[in-house]
This record gives C-alpha cells, sequence and structure tokens, in this order.
C-alpha cells in the first residue's frame, strides 16, 4: 500500500503542482467531463462548503469530548449525548 501511495505521489499527482488541478476532472468515475462556467462554480462551491461542515462536525465531536471526558464512541455507548435523547 505505501509503495503504491509513492507511485501516485511521485508520479502520478506530483505533489510540486499547487494548482490543485490534476486533471480528475469532477463527477462520476471513468467516465470523462469537462466542467466549465457556472456548473464548475456550483460543483467547486459544493466541494468547499461541503469540506466546511465536515469540519464543524468534527469541532463538535471535539468540543463535546473536552467537555465530556469521554470519546464520541463513549458519549454514544454511554447516553451521554448532550443535548439528544433522554437525559
Amino acid at each position: 500500500i505505501v509503495f503504491a501511495i509513492g507511485v501516485v505521489e511521485l508520479a502520478i499527482w506530483p505533489a510540486s503542482d499547487y494548482s490543485g488541478d490534476y486533471g480528475t476532472g469532477y463527477g462520476r468515475p471513468f467516465v470523462p467531463n469537462v466542467l466549465e462556467g457556472d456548473e464548475l462554480k456550483y460543483k467547486l462551491d459544493m466541494e468547499i462548503n461541503q469540506g466546511r461542515a465536515a469540519m464543524m462536525g468534527i469541532m463538535g465531536a471535539l468540543v463535546g469530548e473536552a467537555v465530556t471526558g469521554q470519546t464520541l464512541a463513549e458519549q454514544y455507548a454511554s447516553g451521554n449525548l448532550i443535548g439528544y435523547g433522554p437525559p
């Protein structure tokens, strides 16, 4: 697995390409598509917004762990989900 990742990083998608455009496109895999204009902007905005939502979710889990001293799995197992479910 490490060798395969090394090949991808060094040969296929070089880390020296700081533009972020690796030529993989957007949409379904193995289906060539070229997005332009409003559709490309919509897809890029959607990707950024989903990343922001994921970061907020992780931050919520970290804050919950800091407040209760339990990991998210421990909180779920003990029923100690603050604000959710019966007290």
